[in-house]
């Protein structure tokens, strides 16, 4: 096989993969879209603000409605979250080995787990354990609302620029890994309306204009591509009693697409003829420019990703004149999402949070809780039909996107599998004694949690099916490798422990 070094700038869906969902960055448990979780005042309350604000952020990019909380002037909101995540992967070598190997592109077992073709090394000499150095993350908060009230119009306008959505991973220090380095940053500029419509009802709309970032990268080379994307979001709340106050809101999908994002190179030998499992004449990718066979010329391909649509729902209930309560439920519809429903199921998110006031001092706390999306069986890719590189031959390789592939890219998306978040928070009126001026700050854990990868992917059938071997196997009773089975079984190729901690401060001014 012809080395080409030079020409791979991606490796097909590894670099999307890696990019879109490894250890690391700014996600949480609403896969990686923020939700507040990380703004202002709300990040106390583990996100809760469909129904209520405490802070000009939180109305602007959360529901819009709870704009119309903010009549009464101009607020001008100035702050950042520095978010630590913590995530360690243990993987067995069979994804390294699948591309590690000149000849077997794919870890294939035999009864007795021995190793079929390839140039002799053992799957285990691609074992690694790693943690990822996308460790630390500054997000800032920026908002402003003006009341229009002045002008005869019951509208509140609202702008803010924060951070909505992101997710990185750091292991190219760990050579096993494939060398990955890759981040997806969404920056949302954001405009709303809050608009009241009678004593009790409040509307709103805004618009989401996001400058999104993704670099993706493969065996020590990579590149990044830019692209601007649109989502809209609609609101209402209503107050049923004087006390109580429901809302609900929907957010559209958000779409990006990357031009010419992968280089997947089809030099070689007929890369999918030596081996059996994976010889499909009817297997085709789509390239941009010149035509490409599956034997010779450079295969560039454009990828669309989509973040979903949400619907949530929020009550708030003043218990008494110093006690607030707050309660949200959030749907994410990740099975329509391009791309993240080849990986993702639908996915529901509950948080609850609680403020008691004491003179001019706000003492906050919430928890959230979301489930899993991550799907148990995956299938070959479709968005992204292949994975290419340089092997640690110097050769080049293409490989469709099979079962042990679509599986192992599962287990990057470790910050997706966040299940709770503990948040306090304190907030402070008339801050250093300034009448006009007061602080939100919070500090919050996302609790440890871990998940193995691989078994899922046993008795699936697909075009590929013969090469979707789980691997080596991290579990015990399999022969594994004995010091990382803990909750694993046989079939399991990689173990993911993930957990964070974020602390932020913001100060409002209000005229």
């Amino acid at each position: 096989m012809k080395t080409l070094k030079n020409d791979w700038k991606l490796g097909a869906a590894v670099g999307t993969a890696l990019s879109l969902g490894s250890a690391g960055a700014i996600a949480g448990p609403h896969g990686f879209d923020l939700h507040n979780v990380l703004n202002g005042a709300s990040a106390s309350f583990a996100g809760t603000s469909i129904a209520h604000t405490e802070d000009p952020v939180s109305a602007v990019f959360g529901n819009p409605a709870t704009l119309a909380q903010y009549f009464g002037g101009t607020h001008f909101m100035f702050g950042a979250t520095f978010y630590m995540p913590r995530a360690q992967m243990v993987h067995d070598g069979s994804a390294g080995y699948a591309v590690g190997e000149a000849v077997a592109l794919v870890n294939r077992m035999n009864a007795a787990g021995v190793q079929n073709g390839g140039n002799g090394n053992a799957v285990s000499a691609y074992m690694f354990d790693s943690r990822s150095k996308a460790d630390v993350y500054a997000v800032p908060q920026v908002a402003v609302t003006q009341d229009l009230s002045g002008l005869g119009i019951p509208v509140v306008l609202g702008v803010g620029v924060t951070a909505t959505n992101g997710i990185g991973v750091d292991y190219k220090h760990s050579s096993n890994s494939i060398g990955a380095a890759a981040e997806l940053i969404n920056l949302g500029v954001n405009a709303g309306i809050g608009m009241k419509m009678s004593d009790t009802l409040d509307v709103g709309v805004s618009m989401t204009v996001t400058y999104a970032m993704l670099e993706a990268g493969l065996t020590g080379s990579g590149g990044m591509t830019h692209d601007i994307g649109f989502r809209a979001s609609l609101g209402a709340r209503k107050a049923i009693s004087d006390k109580t106050t429901i809302a609900a809101y929907y957010q559209t999908e958000l779409e990006h697409q990357y031009d010419n994002l992968h280089v997947t190179s089809m030099d070689g030998n007929s890369p999918f003829k030596d081996i059996t499992a994976i010889d499909d004449t009817s297997f085709t990718v789509d390239c941009n420019g010149d035509v490409v066979t599956a034997s010779t010329g450079v295969c560039r391909q454009d990828v669309e990703l989509e973040q979903p649509w949400n619907l949530g729902l929020g009550i708030a209930h003043q218990l008494d004149a110093n006690t607030l309560v707050m309660v949200d439920f959030t749907h994410k519809h990740w099975s329509d999402a391009k791309f993240f429903n080849e990986f993702y199921d639908d996915q529901e998110v509950v948080s609850i949070g609680i403020q008691k006031t004491m003179g001019n001092m706000k003492l906050r706390a919430g928890y959230g809780y979301a489930d899993d999306p991550l799907l148990s069986q995956v299938a070959e890719g479709v968005e992204i039909k292949t994975i290419g590189g340089v092997d640690t031959y110097g050769n080049t390789y293409t490989s469709p996107m099979y079962g042990l592939f679509m599986s192992y890219f599962q287990a990057m998306e470790t910050p997706v599998i966040y299940k709770h978040r503990v948040a306090v928070g304190l907030g402070v009126e008339s801050f250093l004694g300034v009448p006009f001026l007061s602080l939100d700050a919070h500090a919050a854990v996302q609790l440890e949690e871990d998940k193995c990868f691989g078994s899922g992917q046993q008795g699936y059938s697909g075009s590929f099916a013969s090469g979707n071997a789980p691997g080596t196997s991290l579990d015990i009773a399999a022969g594994g490798v004995t010091q990382y089975t803990g909750g694993c079984v046989a079939g399991d190729h990689t173990k993911a422990t993930v957990s964070s901690f974020h602390l932020g401060g913001a100060l409002t001014w209000s005229f």
